[in-house]
């Protein structure tokens, strides 16, 4: 099978559940857009409503009030917002990959062999008998349960006995998180006590290869069209692991354009194609580092290659003297993206001065796409102004990070 970009770029975009289809559930968008992250900001809710235009803040919190959607530990161990049922997984990767890096923390930090477990057990009888508690609380109402381990354990990053036996809880089902005030722009959490985390028809396999390639087969079906290097990148797997794992998960192999070496593709790509020109047609605004590009390589890939030059920011460095890179070069571009005919053609962020969303467009769209961004634009300036009230995109961003990516955002010509 050789795929040309056109047909790659479709295939990776009705992967991710656009266009939205017409009375398209919102639970159904959620899952097949996969998992999302939750750093802290406004991204979850930017990156579902592009796949369902019109959701309320409300709608997305309730799926987790009401655990259609769990918010766990996942890929890398980073916080996620997942479909229930994937839960168990997602719990069993994030596990498998911190394992060894916790046991070395504990060693260094002096935990004697048994005492995380007599903390966790310890949590979780107060957890049942009074409820749910952020970490602070149980530190509280614990007491001596919980042991302060000092400069020994400051040198490692584990200032007391709990915050590891909150993780070894979590991992093995006994204990779940829950936003405080059901919010996911934030990163404050409560625990309460819960049984093994499972559904039906989620049982795990034992054997870590067939275990990666449940998470490999998932991932692909979301990319569309995709890479084992890309899968490794978002997973933290190891390129040898993927390799085993490539073996036994559910996927289409095969060339593409633009795809050096070989491609993965969705066992449903011929029935994606299909609707190629409905894909191609399609226009959002996507958050930072949604799943449409962060399962594919990134923002370069969706671009032109005549406008790799163009001078971008990239997460993590706005501060610095020379706050932008080429965006040829970049691997997290901090402004969010513009979707339409087919390709990233600008980017957008939102003024909190203003009020309003401001768009940047390098590669100009049709006249029609065009009127369509901008009232995506009108509209999401409202939804960020009246439902989140910030626009923030991740725990530590700031009005003023993002002032000063409007004004970045302004010098390529934003309106």
């Amino acid at each position: 099978m050789q795929l040309d970009a056109r047909a790659v770029r479709a295939a990776r975009i009705l992967a991710q559940g656009l266009p939205a289809p017409r009375g398209a559930r919102l639970t159904a968008q959620a899952e097949r857009s996969g998992w999302q992250r939750t750093i802290g900001g406004a991204e979850a809710y930017l990156g579902l409503r592009a796949r369902a235009p019109k959701l309320r803040r409300g709608d997305l919190e309730a799926l987790v009030a009401e655990g259609e959607f769990a918010v766990v530990p996942a890929a890398r161990g980073c916080i996620y917002l997942v479909p229930r049922a994937e839960a168990p997984l997602a719990l069993a990767i994030a596990g498998r990959l911190c394992a060894a890096r916790d046991a070395r923390d504990a060693e260094r930090a002096g935990i004697r062999a048994g005492e995380l477990d007599e903390v966790g057990d310890a949590v979780v009888a107060e957890l049942r008998a009074g409820g749910p508690r952020t970490t602070d609380g149980l530190r509280r109402t614990l007491g001596d349960a919980v042991r302060g381990l000092g400069e020994r354990g400051k040198r490692v990053g584990v200032s007391s006995t709990l915050p590891p036996a909150l993780r070894r809880l979590e991992f093995a089902g006994r204990i779940a998180r829950t936003p405080v005030g059901g919010r996911l722009d934030h990163e404050k959490y409560e625990w309460r006590a819960a049984d093994r985390v499972s559904t039906a028809g989620a049982e795990l396999p034992e054997d870590p290869v067939e275990l990666h390639a449940r998470l490999l087969t998932g991932f692909v079906a979301r990319a569309g069209v995709t890479t084992l290097a890309s899968f490794c990148t978002w997973s933290g797997l190891t390129k040898r692991d993927a390799t085993a794992a490539l073996q036994h998960a559910d996927c289409v192999r095969g060339a593409a354009e633009g795809i050096t070496g070989e491609a993965l593709c969705s066992p449903l790509l011929d029935k994606l194609l299909r609707r190629t020109d409905q894909a191609l047609a399609t226009v959002a605004l996507l958050p930072f580092e949604d799943n449409l590009v962060h399962l594919t390589g990134g923002v370069a890939d969706w671009v032109d290659p005549a406008k790799h030059d163009l001078q971008v920011p990239v997460w993590g460095n706005m501060k610095d003297k020379k706050p932008t890179t080429r965006l040829g070069d970049s691997k997290h571009v901090s402004w969010r993206t513009i979707l339409a005919d087919g390709r990233i053609c600008g980017f957008w962020d939102y003024d909190p001065e203003e009020g309003a969303v401001i768009t940047g467009i390098f590669d100009p769209p049709g006249k029609a796409a065009r009127r369509q961004i901008d009232a995506l634009a009108q509209g999401t300036s409202e939804f960020l102004r009246d439902e989140i009230g910030h626009a923030r995109s991740f725990s530590i961003d700031t009005e003023a990070d993002l002032t000063r990516r409007c004004g970045l955002l302004r010098e390529l010509g934003a309106r």
